[in-house]
């Protein structure tokens, strides 16, 4: 099964269309205030989230050094994930015990109002087993800072530990490939115990 409306929802995703030249112009604060529009506005919110990442990791490093810098990622990445998707499983009655048909519906939520880039994990699939998600894209890390993906990798090592503690139906996480990997694409596989959820009620079969 898929969580996909019918034909390319996020073709018209403010921000997405905008051209490699308006980027620059943005990047370079070329544009002037009478030109802005909500796509220049969503692209440069979704960017700036980006460039906070980017930055955070080369200033810890700078200061702390390596090692405690990739401890700050993993940590900043268990209590970001886990905390999201806590809130979901609680706000629409789950508990901590979801399956793969809520992870989707998480997945796909967050991706769809964090920004154009994050629209590159649209749409989650999932069955009764498992919850995949694949993305082109990861706002998380920054293809012009590849020395960072490290950091990105331990932040996305945090975020599934993080899942973990917020759902107990969760039996493993599966990463085929990543971008910070320099893979072009990511493939991840929420896999979840089919004993505990008919235990929790939420088994999907």
């Amino acid at each position: 099964m898929r969580d996909k409306s019918a034909g390319d929802a996020t073709l018209f995703y403010p921000g997405r269309n905008l051209s490699a030249a308006e980027k620059a112009r943005l990047e370079s604060y070329a544009t002037e205030l009478s030109e802005l529009t909500s796509d220049h506005i969503i692209y440069s919110l979704s960017r700036q989230v980006e460039n906070n990442f980017q930055t955070f990791y080369s200033v810890a490093e700078d200061v702390i050094g390596e090692t405690k810098a990739l401890e700050l990622a993993f940590e900043i990445g268990r209590r970001y994930g886990g905390t999201g998707y806590a809130t979901w499983l609680s706000e629409h009655g789950y508990g901590n015990r979801g399956n793969p048909e809520t992870m989707a519906h998480y997945q796909d939520l967050v991706h769809a109002i964090r920004g154009p880039k994050h629209t590159a994990a649209l749409f989650a699939e999932y069955d009764s087993l498992r919850c995949v998600v694949r993305r082109g894209a990861c706002i998380y890390f920054d293809e012009t800072r590849p020395a960072n993906g490290k950091y990105t990798g331990e932040f996305e090592r945090g975020c599934f530990e993080g899942y973990k503690a917020a759902d107990e139906n969760i039996a493993e996480i599966v990463v085929t490939t990543c971008c910070w990997k320099g893979d072009g694409g990511c493939d991840i596989a929420w896999m979840f115990d089919e004993e505990r959820m008919r235990a929790s009620q939420v088994w999907l079969g």
